[in-house]
């Protein structure tokens, strides 16, 4: 068993490896070591955890990465049927990387290890889908608040007219003005993701227990080509 305390704004986040699993939890300093003095006397973390705290098992782990330019690392897993993440922050420098290091011992008979760095045009894909959505989303939401607003009564036909009055009435009480600041806030945090995307493309760490393939050049062309269609045909439509 092997742990990390990483401290953070004045409380401590305790970090356990077993042979089994990962915990992750945030506490008070002395009740971090307070923690590490029952593990040593051969205490299970999970009696030593509390019930929030993160946990994940190898048994379930898939995956395991860290961007160099973010602070945390992943643990990809499965949670029942669904496919779930764990980030865990970690403040205290070069701490991560020592986790990641141990993780990367322990799990060598079953995980391969890897390394993913990303070019602009890859690492900028996904900033700028989003900017897609908010941008041509807000448009149209703009041009359904004015025809509210410019409409007299309206009927509602069909099934859930509940949902429909609602809708409406949301649109109406935001505007043109409102619906553009509310998008206008969502772009904008687009964009900035979108240039430190740009600025400093992903440099991944990965440990995953199946062999790494990073995507290939014509899907993300094809990506770019589809992307590209999309503002051709929102623009004809809105202009």
């Amino acid at each position: 068993m092997q742990h990390w305390i990483d401290t953070q704004d004045g409380r401590a986040q305790l970090i356990v490896v077993t042979d089994e699993a990962v915990y992750a939890g945030k506490m008070t300093k002395d009740a971090a070591a307070q923690a590490v003095d029952a593990l040593a006397s051969g205490r299970s973390p999970a009696m030593v955890f509390s019930k929030d705290a993160k946990h994940v098992t190898f048994r379930a782990m898939n995956r395991v990465q860290y961007n160099e330019h973010e602070t945390d690392i992943e643990f990809h897993h499965r949670d029942g049927k669904d496919d779930s993440v764990m980030s865990v922050f970690i403040e205290t420098p070069g701490l991560r990387e020592r986790v990641y290091g141990h993780l990367r011992e322990q799990l060598a008979d079953q995980f391969g290890a890897y390394e993913a760095h990303y070019s602009r045009w890859r690492a900028a894909f996904g900033s700028l889908m989003a900017l897609t959505v908010f941008t041509l989303g807000t448009l149209m939401l703009r041009a359904a608040a004015a025809a509210v607003r410019a409409a007299g009564e309206i009927e509602y036909e069909g099934r859930r007219q509940g949902t429909k009055k609602l809708f409406v009435a949301l649109l109406d009480l935001l505007g043109p003005a409102g619906v553009s600041v509310m998008g206008g806030i969502l772009v904008l945090i687009a964009g900035l993701v979108l240039y430190s995307r740009l600025t400093k493309p992903q440099r991944l760490h990965i440990l995953q227990s199946t062999p790494y393939a990073p995507p290939s050049g014509i899907v993300l062309g094809m990506k770019y080509a589809g992307l590209l269609l999309v503002w051709l045909v929102a623009l004809r439509i809105l202009f």
